[in-house]
């Protein structure tokens, strides 16, 4: 007898977590693709691009940051990924056309400082709930898919807007 599927959550209730675990569980291709596609997010897609892009990366060493993860059941007293996703712009920096640009201040030196954007990472990391910290953690290193059975093939297939197929 199968087993029952397990019921599916609003994409507002749904931890970016949960929904790459189900593109990884997904046999096929077409079927990884549809996933994305049904849990489409600007969180979603942001953390994809961050992962992906060869033109943006994390003003952090690479490596597991230390922070103490948030020891909370799903659902309870947890900051999520899908509503925080605006904080990443801090933290990153992006380079085109051989000018680095940091996060989205549009400025080409950072506007805060790098104690202080460490601190604020960890913040951000011990107040989601500990699989998006752990996630979060992955991309920032660009080590998703050691993870989750995920290509930056299926994000182009699913996402051409972010315009990965472009980068160098």
């Amino acid at each position: 007898m199968a087993r029952p599927s397990t019921p599916k959550l609003p994409v507002t209730q749904t931890l970016l977590s949960e929904v790459l675990q189900r593109v990884s569980n997904a046999k096929t291709k077409a079927k990884k693709i549809e996933i994305l596609l049904e849990y489409k997010t600007p969180a979603l897609k942001k953390i994809l691009l961050c992962n992906f892009s060869k033109r943006i990366s994390f003003c952090f060493p690479s490596g597991k940051t230390p922070y103490t993860p948030l020891d909370r059941p799903k659902g309870v007293d947890h900051q999520v990924l899908i509503n925080d996703h605006r904080m990443l712009d801090k933290f990153v920096k992006k380079t085109v056309n051989g000018v680095t640009w940091y996060g989205c201040s549009n400025r080409t030196a950072p506007q805060m400082q790098q104690l202080k954007k460490e601190n604020l990472w960890i913040q951000v990391l011990e107040g989601l709930h500990v699989e998006e910290a752990e996630l979060l953690d992955l991309v920032k290193d660009k080590q998703l898919t050691s993870r989750y059975k995920i290509t930056k093939q299926n994000v182009i297939d699913a996402f051409p807007e972010l315009l990965l197929q472009d980068d160098e």
